[in-house]
């Protein structure tokens, strides 16, 4: 009976032990560790733009977007031949949150490349407005300062 409740203290210390590890080292080295790969990728984007894929797109989205958001923009934009490319120099021209706009307001892949050739950015409030509209909702516009 006592090498019994021995070995079940021994279990219980090992279990408690290892899930403290966890929550202290290992799933922040793992959060780490997704995010230096992040930016290794990205550092290789930029010297190889050529080689950006939809879910290299995804991965940025999903940085700075809800992950359904960032899901359901790419898989629009690629509905509609909006390239990887494209999307990307979105992101890094403007910003997460404009691609995603763009996308949802039903922008067409020429007005994007088009947008990009010349770096002209559009209009936030409109996206927003356009987007609200194909949604069939009302969103809250942002104010712009």
């Amino acid at each position: 009976m006592l090498v019994f409740g021995l070995i079940a203290v021994n279990a219980a210390v090992f279990i408690i032990v290892s899930v403290a590890y966890w929550k202290i080292e290992a799933a922040p080295m793992a959060r780490y560790s997704r995010l230096r790969q992040l930016q290794r990728r990205l550092a290789e984007l930029h010297k190889h733009p050529d080689r950006v894929t939809m879910q290299d797109v995804g991965m940025l989205l999903a940085a700075e977007l809800p992950a359904g958001r960032a899901a359901s923009v790419c898989a629009s934009a690629e509905a509609r031949g909006v390239p990887a490319l494209v999307l990307w120099t979105w992101i890094d021209l403007y910003d997460a949150e404009l691609v995603a706009l763009a996308v949802e307001s039903g922008m067409t892949r020429d007005e994007m490349v088009h947008r990009v050739a010349t770096g002209t950015a559009p209009d936030r409030g409109s996206l927003q407005i356009f987007a609200a509209l194909r949604a069939g909702g009302l969103v809250r516009l942002q104010p712009q300062g």
